[in-house]
């Protein structure tokens, strides 16, 4: 965890990323919005040249997330990226690189300043979640990040379907 912690920081310190899609392609992604039917994106590394694809028809929320996640994939396993991660669903997690993805997309969207003053005067983690402009299970991957750093909030795990 300490890992995507610090891979996360630096993406975003070093591009000044408050927005997702302007860190990825400046960390070298190409970014590019097409009509996937029910895929919700993919990412892939092909002839040196890295691609993040996301569904056009999905709302900005839904494609600012899924940016992140694959972004995630794109830090954390590129290595694995030959034939593409396609995903129909994200945030699977059982499967330990879209637990990792999921972790990467909340700890690069969510800086923990900002996440800790709005859960001081939030009443619930939707209130939470919206507030932050992120989906609450995004949230919910924020606070064990948090948690891990020493904070103890009481969460529950996110849904590992919300986005099918």
């Amino acid at each position: 965890m300490d890992r995507i912690i610090e891979l996360a920081e630096i993406l975003r310190n070093e591009y000044e990323g408050r927005d997702i899609f302007d860190t990825a392609e400046n960390a070298g992604a190409i970014v590019w919005f097409r009509e996937l039917g029910s895929l919700k994106g993919f990412y892939v590394c092909e002839n040196g040249k890295r691609y993040i694809i996301i569904n056009s028809t999905m709302n900005k929320l839904l494609r600012r997330t899924v940016c992140a996640h694959e972004l995630g994939h794109d830090t954390l396993h590129r290595e694995l990226s030959a034939g593409g991660l396609r995903e129909n669903s994200l945030f699977l997690s059982s499967n330990k690189t879209e637990r990792e993805a999921n972790l990467f997309a909340a700890e690069i969207l969510l800086t923990d300043d900002e996440t800790l003053s709005v859960l001081e005067y939030s009443q619930s983690v939707d209130e939470a979640a919206f507030e932050l402009g992120v989906l609450p299970e995004i949230l919910s991957y924020k606070l064990e990040l948090l948690n891990h750093k020493g904070y103890s909030f009481n969460i529950q795990s996110a849904s590992s379907d919300f986005l099918k």
